[in-house]
C-alpha cells in the first residue's frame, strides 16, 4: 500500500496480487489543492494489458502527441500503451478520485484465448500474438453489470484467503465481460463540437447538480442556467462524463447516500430523504441496483 502525502491530501494506492497472472490496483485519494502531474515514459517493451476504471472523480489528461485531452470519468475505462513520451493530468482539489485497475500479465492473456484469439480486441490481439504494436489509448464505456463488480471489490465483505478468492473472482468476472465489450466491431462514437466557453458551462451544470442533489432542476432549467440549449448540454455532458446529465445525477445520488451511510448518523429513511427520494423501497431498488447490495449492509 502506499500512502498519499498529508500535505498533499488523504488515501491511499493498494495493489494486491491474485493468482493465474491477475493483479489488482485500489486508487482513491481526495487532494488539498489543484494538481498538475506530469510524468515522462520510456519502456523497452510492452507492459501486461490493464485495465483502469473509474468509479469516482475527474481526472483531465492528455497523452502528448498520442492523444487530445481527455475527461476520465465515472462510467469510464481505458486501456492505453505508451512506449515513450509525456503525460500530463490535471486533478482537483476536493475531487474523491476512485479508481480500479484490473492487470493480467500477458502469457495468461495468450493461455486464455488459446485457440480465440481472432475474438480479442485487435491491441490484445497484437501483444498476444507478439507482433510489433502501436502508441494507443482506448476508452471505452463501462457497463452497468461491470459497475455493480466494481462496487463488490470496492466493498469485499471477506477478510484472509477468502477475501483472496472473492477479489479474483471479481477481477476474473470483470475481465471477462470487459473482454467480450471490447471484442465488439468498432464503433465510432457521435461527438458534439464543444467550444472552450462550452466546456465550461457543462463543467458548470455538473457543479449546480451537485449542489442540488435533494431538489435538482430539470434539464431545460440546468440548461437556462448555464446559458447553453438542452441539446448541446445533454451531448456535452455525454462527451465529457460518460453518461446522461440524469445518469450523473443517479450516481452522485448513490455516492452521496452511501456516505452517509458509511457514517451511521442518519435512519436509512432519512438518508433517502437527504438525496432526493421520497420512497424508501425506490431508494432501496436504486441503492441494490448501483451497488450490489442493500443500503442496510452499510448502515448496519
Amino acid at each position: 500500500m502506499y500512502k498519499l502525502s498529508e500535505r498533499l491530501g488523504q488515501g491511499s494506492e493498494r495493489w494486491i496480487s491474485l493468482r493465474n497472472g491477475l493483479h489488482l490496483e485500489i486508487c482513491d485519494y481526495q487532494l488539498w489543492e489543484d494538481v498538475t502531474v506530469s510524468s515522462q515514459y520510456c519502456y523497452e517493451h510492452p507492459n501486461n494489458p490493464c485495465i483502469s476504471f473509474v468509479v469516482s472523480g475527474t481526472v483531465r489528461t492528455i497523452h502528448h502527441g498520442l492523444t487530445d485531452y481527455t475527461f476520465e470519468v465515472p462510467g469510464k475505462n481505458h486501456l492505453e500503451l505508451v512506449y515513450e513520451g509525456r503525460e500530463t493530468e490535471d486533478r482537483l482539489a476536493g475531487d474523491r478520485i476512485t479508481k480500479v485497475r484490473v492487470g493480467l500479465q500477458t502469457e495468461t492473456l495468450r493461455q486464455m484465448s488459446c485457440g480465440s484469439v481472432s475474438t480479442l480486441p485487435k491491441e490484445l490481439r497484437w501483444l498476444v500474438e507478439e507482433q510489433e504494436v502501436p502508441p494507443f489509448y482506448r476508452l471505452e464505456t463501462t457497463a452497468p453489470e461491470m459497475q455493480v463488480i466494481l462496487q463488490q471489490i470496492l466493498n469485499c465483505p471477506y477478510q484472509d484467503w477468502t477475501r483472496q478468492f472473492y477479489l479474483e473472482s471479481k477481477a476474473l468476472e470483470l475481465l471477462i465481460l470487459w473482454l467480450a465489450q471490447a471484442s465488439k466491431p468498432d464503433q465510432v462514437p457521435e461527438l458534439c463540437n464543444l467550444s472552450s466557453g462550452d466546456v465550461e458551462r457543462v463543467h458548470q451544470a455538473k457543479e449546480i447538480l451537485m449542489q442540488q442533489l435533494e431538489h435538482p432542476p430539470s434539464l431545460m432549467e440546468l440548461a437556462r442556467k448555464v446559458g447553453l440549449n438542452d441539446y448541446k448540454l445533454k451531448r456535452g455532458f455525454r462527451q465529457l462524463y460518460g453518461t446522461t446529465v440524469f445518469g450523473y445525477l443517479h450516481t452522485q445520488r448513490m455516492e452521496k447516500a452511501r456516505t452517509l451511510l458509511t457514517s451511521r448518523q442518519m435512519k436509512i429513511t432519512e438518508v433517502a430523504h437527504a438525496v432526493g427520494y421520497a420512497s424508501l423501497p425506490s431508494f432501496s431498488l436504486a441503492f441494490r441496483r448501483q451497488f450490489g447490495v442493500s443500503p442496510r449492509s452499510y448502515s448496519a
